[in-house]
């Protein structure tokens, strides 16, 4: 009769040590990695809530500067702004537009309020046709942050004469001023602001061949 020797399996101490570690170093990572996770998405949010940001000031600039540069098929001419610099009225030096002899339309077109006007739907972002028209206007389509524009004229009044030239960041008249200032802020869903994006926009008539409504 063969008789088969038998080895029973079991742990040493030392292995048991290093399994204990290795389990306990793993235990330890875990809060790390959460961590690292949970900034990552941060981080990802907070990208692309920027690139939406950009998105939509893009959006906008692709409008006229005011409600009564298309008026009457008034494109590419520059209004009066009764509210501005007497430096920078209507008629100043270099008004002439292209291909229009008639130059700046200073008798009938001046600048219109900030908001919207007769006719825009504000649900409807497609009906705006100038950039004050996005004035408090919101997507709080994303998933942790909102975005909020802002529209407002600014006082024009500067030395044009001078090196440096300075605005004055104050809401210009209801008339309006040649400047208007675009700010697009980026808030979390606490309303924390987290980042602000602007430009200016002035009134200088053509600025483009063609805009977005021209299509």
């Amino acid at each position: 009769m063969v008789m088969k020797n038998l080895k029973k399996c079991s742990f040493t101490l030392i292995e048991l040590i290093f399994a204990i570690i290795i389990v306990g170093i793993s235990v330890t990572a875990i809060p790390m990695l959460l961590t690292t996770s949970t900034n990552s998405i941060d981080t990802v949010s907070k990208e692309t809530s920027f690139f939406n940001a950009y998105a939509l000031l893009t959006l906008i600039q692709t409008t006229e500067w005011d409600e009564n540069n298309t008026k009457d098929d008034n494109y590419y001419k520059v209004l009066t702004a009764n509210g501005g610099d007497s430096e920078l009225k209507c008629d100043r030096n270099g008004t002439l537009a292209f291909n229009n002899d008639s130059g700046a339309d200073c008798d009938d077109n001046t600048t219109s309020h900030i908001g919207l006007d007769d006719g825009e739907d504000e649900n409807n972002v497609s009906s705006y046709d100038d950039i004050d028209d996005f004035n408090g206007y919101s997507d709080g389509n994303l998933e942790k942050y909102d975005l909020n524009i802002s529209v407002k004229y600014i006082s024009d009044n500067s030395d044009y004469s001078a090196k440096n030239i300075y605005f004055n960041e104050t809401f210009g008249s209801a008339s309006g001023t040649n400047v208007k200032k675009i700010e697009l802020n980026v808030t979390d869903k606490k309303g924390n602001l987290i980042a602000v994006l602007g430009y200016y926009s002035c009134n200088i008539g053509a600025v483009k061949i063609k805009s977005r409504n021209d299509l």
